[in-house]
């Protein structure tokens, strides 16, 4: 395929691709198509007075074609950047869309989770902490009656027992009890409840 075909494929094409219309715009040489206007009037000069008509002729058909093609190759370019700076507006704002759809295909799935689990979850998450302070509350009663008793055994909480602080750090500042905070929504109750807060 010529250069020159290759420009009118992709000029004439509204399926062009970004990298034809680049292909295209690249393959336009305006220094060279002008270099030939420059070589054609160079020669055209010297026949015009020591050419013949016939020579002369066919010199200024060369210069009329080289003229058409520097300007055809100019309005070529001019059209081909007009139309890669279209497409690339059009295909970021196709991309944009594409990201779009796919954000609101997550958005959408992660709702229906949300709607099918989190109300569940939450009851259940509240149902054990409400299990787990009860207990917590116990112990702590119990061991004020085994001090008050003089006895050293105390009970271990609850929590310590299933997340033992770091060492060296105090272990009601990781109390899920005090660091877990719940939005009262729907059906599924909060945490705390109003009574502990």
């Amino acid at each position: 395929m010529s250069i020159l075909d290759k420009i009118r494929k992709a000029l004439r094409s509204p399926d062009a691709s970004l990298v034809d219309l680049h292909e295209a715009l690249a393959a336009i040489d305006t220094d060279a198509l002008q270099a030939d206007v420059w070589r054609a009037e160079r020669v055209r000069a010297g026949l015009l007075l020591d050419g013949s008509e016939k020579q002369l002729d066919v010199a200024e058909a060369a210069l009329t074609t080289a003229i058409r093609e520097r300007d055809r190759g100019i309005a070529a370019k001019a059209e081909l950047s007009k139309r890669i700076a279209e497409r690339e507006v059009s295909d970021a704002a196709a991309a944009l869309d594409a990201e779009r759809d796919a954000v609101e295909r997550e958005a959408d799935a992660v709702k229906a989770l949300i709607t099918a689990e989190w109300l569940q979850l939450q009851a259940k998450l509240v149902t054990i902490l409400t299990r787990l302070a009860a207990a917590e509350k116990a112990v702590e009663d119990h061991n004020g009656r085994r001090v008050s008793a003089g006895r050293p055994d105390l009970v271990a909480s609850v929590e310590t027992r299933a997340f033992p602080a770091p060492v060296g750090e105090y272990a009601p500042l990781h109390s899920i009890l005090k660091q877990t905070s719940l939005k009262a929504i729907s059906s599924a109750p909060g945490w705390p409840p109003k009574e502990l807060s």
